[in-house]
């Protein structure tokens, strides 16, 4: 039904009056600009936190001077950042972290970094005030320690935990780790607690990417984790015997974890590792993976490859990063004739990167190897970087 002249009017007028609203609102922002006016301290005190959550915790403080109402907001960013290098001594850095956890109950982020030459080395001084932290039902928690000591922490309560960064820190004993909410899980020369020949078992259920590097790695075992989880492992330990069927299971057992994962990276440390064991204890098969990045040495490519391929029968896309490296007791010139099942039915992209100046000739045979026999192959490509 079309509108009244009289009702047409007012719609007018209304408009009208939205528009000289707006004009006014425009006409005093213009105004306080060019008068300096502070307008960001105008914003609520929730959003300036949030601004102050990009941050660092020293940037942060640095705000106070600003104004009367920049003052204390910096003690409610619900995130907290530190280095060690910015005080005095250890203590200090372990009074600042207790004074923040008495005033503000709502810390959300985590970030300690202990990199500075005044530390003393004195890993327990900061077991109780991380304890009081994880005890806070925080998010994210980074701990990286730069001073060759290792910090204890117990983790057995984090159960709102949803990123964990860890460098260098002494885990307390555990048998079982349920963390609920994990979806981020990155460990690296983490020491895990002594117990004989068991494994330490990790509840993970929403995890969806875990990183793992290690020259002294001690398998444990991963009871739950998403389906969708990628994983990143780059783990060497050196063997005390070869004959030692525990420790030959070590890689194995550690690797058995990903069976099912979709997306995997190895270093080159590993798979090294896990070819100077192949005769004893072979891969795995990953029957999930359908993404995998390997960086291998170019020499040991045309003997490894095909043993990597091999347990991934239903492999898609591969990466290769072949760099050079001589340290390995077998190196061969021809790949093997035997062709994995992914080789023949599922593999269809192949990317290869290489630094500039290797071997040509074995990068020639690798490319005739998968033009010749990937069935399925739809897209090769092959690039060069430049080594620092």
């Amino acid at each position: 039904m079309s509108l009244r002249l009289s009702d047409r009017i007012k719609t007018l007028e209304l408009w009208g009056q939205d528009l000289s609203l707006s004009s006014s609102l425009v006409k005093d922002d213009e105004s306080r600009i060019i008068r300096g006016e502070d307008r960001i301290s105008l914003l609520p005190e929730s959003l300036l936190c949030h601004i102050l959550s990009f941050l660092t915790t020293k940037e942060a403080v640095c705000t106070s001077v600003l104004s009367s109402r920049w003052k204390n907001i910096w003690k409610w960013a619900p995130t907290l950042e530190l280095e060690t290098a910015d005080f005095t001594n250890d203590e200090a850095c372990v009074g600042f972290i207790h004074h923040k956890l008495r005033n503000f109950q709502s810390l959300r982020e985590f970030n300690l970094c202990i990199n500075s030459s005044k530390s003393r080395n004195d890993a327990a001084l900061y077991e109780p005030c991380l304890g009081k932290l994880i005890n806070r039902k925080i998010r994210r928690l980074v701990v990286d320690c730069y001073r060759n000591i290792e910090i204890p922490l117990t983790l057995a309560s984090c159960k709102a935990l949803v990123c964990l960064s860890l460098y260098c820190v002494k885990l307390n004993d555990f048998e079982s780790l349920h963390l609920p909410c994990l979806e981020i899980m990155y460990l690296e020369e983490v020491v895990f607690p002594p117990r004989g020949d068991n494994n330490w078992f990790l509840d993970t259920p929403r995890l969806e990417y875990l990183t793992l590097i290690d020259n002294q790695f001690k398998s444990f075992k991963i009871i739950c984790m998403s389906d969708s989880v990628k994983v990143d492992i780059d783990v060497d330990f050196e063997l005390k015997t070869h004959h030692d069927l525990s420790e030959r299971n070590i890689v194995y057992n550690l690797l058995k974890n990903f069976s099912a994962v979709g997306v995997l990276t190895l270093s080159w440390q590993t798979l090294k590792l896990i070819y100077r064991l192949r005769q004893m204890n072979p891969l795995p098969k990953f029957h999930g993976l359908t993404r995998l990045r390997a960086i291998m040495s170019l020499n040991a490519s045309l003997e490894v490859l095909p043993m990597v391929l091999e347990s991934c029968p239903n492999l898609k896309h591969l990466s290769l990063e072949l760099v050079n490296d001589d340290d390995l007791e077998a190196v061969v010139t021809k790949l093997s004739d035997v062709h994995s099942f992914c080789l023949v039915s599922s593999l269809e992209y192949v990317e290869m990167e290489s630094p500039v100046n290797t071997d040509e000739a074995t990068e020639e045979k690798l490319v005739r190897y998968f033009l010749e026999n990937a069935r399925s192959l739809k897209k090769l490509s092959k690039s060069s970087f430049v080594t620092v």
